[in-house]
């Protein structure tokens, strides 16, 4: 009997690792996908928990991973135009609020220097990220 459940337990763990293998294989041929900057690689970690924050921050943290958040993507539900940044002539993405917006640079200073959403949200407390956003007058539109 216990040769069995250990063969059992043998065969789930190798059919566990051949599908992650499988998905990771299939998560690198998808090089277009936003979502490669923020995690390259599937199955890292890439939650930051306990600093505090509460459940709001860290759906909103998790809306700004993932890049949908209600200031990007209601122009979708609502049929209308991409929002567009005209000081910078581009579209107004969570990238761009984040990371490459010139009208944001000083306040952006204040809470972090990453240059990308790999290592903002790796690097970065989220309740940083938080208080940038709530300086800028955003986070209640994540």
């Amino acid at each position: 009997m216990l040769r069995k459940v250990n063969l059992l337990f043998r065969f789930k763990t190798q059919n566990k690792q051949l599908h992650q293998l499988r998905l990771a294989k299939n998560w690198d041929a998808e090089g277009a996908n936003k979502l490669h900057e923020v995690l390259p690689n599937l199955g890292e970690d890439f939650h930051r928990r306990g600093d505090g924050g509460g459940r709001k921050q860290e759906t909103a943290i998790c809306r700004l991973r993932v890049g949908h958040t209600w200031l990007t993507q209601s122009y979708l539900l609502k049929n209308e135009e991409q929002p567009f940044c005209y000081a910078c002539d581009s579209l107004y993405t969570v990238r761009h609020i984040l990371i490459e917006s010139p009208d944001f640079q000083d306040t952006r200073r204040k809470y972090f220097s990453v240059t990308d959403l790999y290592r903002l949200f790796r690097e970065v407390n989220p309740s940083r990220i938080a208080g940038y956003l709530k300086d800028l007058g955003v986070y209640g539109k994540i």
